[in-house]
């Protein structure tokens, strides 16, 4: 099997896909997301496609400059976007279009950590799945989302 990505799940688990999978893969995982033991999925993209058996320690360790990432629960998730831009790594977070005023107010779930974001910015399995899906084919997530970057 030629692999492509490696999903991650809470941190922990790490399976690597390739492009026979589908949105429905990316559902199931993203329905089990409690918030607390099971709490992210990460979608990264491998640096060129390989066959499984090439998969070496160092590859499925490396952190991987270009992903889709979420965290919550099933019901309440945070989507964001990490990618490269003129060599600086850097994080989106997702939302629907509009103006973000005044501090961030919802609490998602993110392990043992609470992630706060803007109303717009949540969003739940069925969402998240299409936004992995569309990353997963091409590289880039739907139209129709507005991006917020998190500075660190």
């Amino acid at each position: 099997m030629i692999t492509t990505h490696r999903v991650t799940y809470s941190n922990r688990l790490k399976v690597f896909i390739g492009p026979d999978d589908t949105v429905i893969d990316f559902l199931r995982p993203l329905r089990r997301l409690d918030g607390c033991d099971s709490y992210s999925v990460n979608l990264t993209r491998l640096p060129s496609p390989m066959p499984a058996g090439e998969i070496t320690a160092t590859i499925s360790a490396a952190p991987g400059s270009d992903s889709v990432h979420c965290v919550g629960s099933a019901e309440v998730l945070a989507i964001e976007l990490r990618t490269t831009a003129d060599g600086t790594p850097r994080r989106y977070l997702l939302g629907l279009p509009g103006d973000r005023l005044g501090h961030p107010g919802v609490d998602v779930p993110n392990g043992p950590d609470l992630l706060r974001v803007y109303p717009d910015e949540v969003f739940d399995a069925e969402i998240a799945a299409q936004v992995f899906a569309t990353y997963f084919h091409t590289g880039d997530i739907p139209t129709g989302f507005q991006l917020r970057e998190v500075v660190e």
